[in-house]
């Protein structure tokens, strides 16, 4: 069985369903969303997506934030939360309120812990791919999927595969592909997809109005040693 993964929209739901179509073209039978549907692109129009596509969601920190109402005034110009609050149905809300913040998954290549941040900080901890792993390895799960970083890897520790899926809507290593991950429960292989969401986002952003320079920005970097897949 084929299990897929992807995380961190930020309200680019043309690149999520962009990213969807892509794991189903790769055989995914099931597919999680590993938290941060909102912020920064303003509206809950991801929340329908995930509905629509009955994808599997976990909680993420934008997430957790729009629920507790908990949106930094200072930042708002470039994360959007309280514009998003305004304008999102109650129906999205109820729903992002049933989402945990964590998922473990038995499968035949072992146990899969899903997490947005990491295992001990499951909404607003960081891996990156030079992140020391052995304080947090031994966890009694052979997989780690997670996400939050918008920068994608797999890296095998003592204990466990680290697999940070990237980012499907605001990528922050190259800013035009996307990035989902693919894993075999079979064989235990884990597989990065990137893809082109240049398209997907100017489409978003002419849907969603304007946003921050800031974000705009991420949308332009690129980064040879990184842009892999192009």
């Amino acid at each position: 069985m084929k299990l897929g993964f992807l995380s961190d929209a930020h309200g680019n739901r043309e690149a999520f369903d962009l990213g969807i179509l892509v794991l189903r073209s790769r055989g995914a039978e099931t597919i999680y969303f590993l938290g941060d549907a909102v912020g920064y692109m303003p509206g809950d129009a991801v929340l329908d997506a995930i509905r629509e596509a009955e994808t599997i969601p976990i909680l993420g920190n934008h997430d957790a934030a729009l629920l507790a109402r908990e949106i930094d005034p200072d930042r708002e110009d470039v994360i959007r939360l309280q514009q998003t609050l305004q304008t999102a149905s109650a129906a999205n809300l109820e729903f992002v309120a049933s989402w945990p913040d964590h998922r473990v998954i038995e499968s035949p290549s072992g146990t899969i812990l899903l997490v947005h941040g990491s295992p001990a900080n499951r909404l607003d901890g960081y891996i990156y791919p030079d992140t020391d792993l052995k304080p947090i390895s031994d966890l009694g799960a052979h997989y780690v999927f997670l996400g939050h970083t918008h920068r994608p890897f797999v890296r095998r520790g003592e204990h466990a595969t680290f697999v940070n899926v990237g980012s499907c809507g605001l990528p922050r290593d190259c800013g035009h592909l996307g990035a989902v991950s693919l894993f075999d429960t079979e064989t235990g292989d884990v597989e990065i997809l990137r893809f082109d969401i240049q398209d997907a986002t100017r489409a978003a952003l002419r849907r969603c109005g304007p946003v921050s320079p800031q974000v705009l920005a991420v949308f332009e970097r690129r980064s040879s040693s990184d842009c892999y897949g192009a």
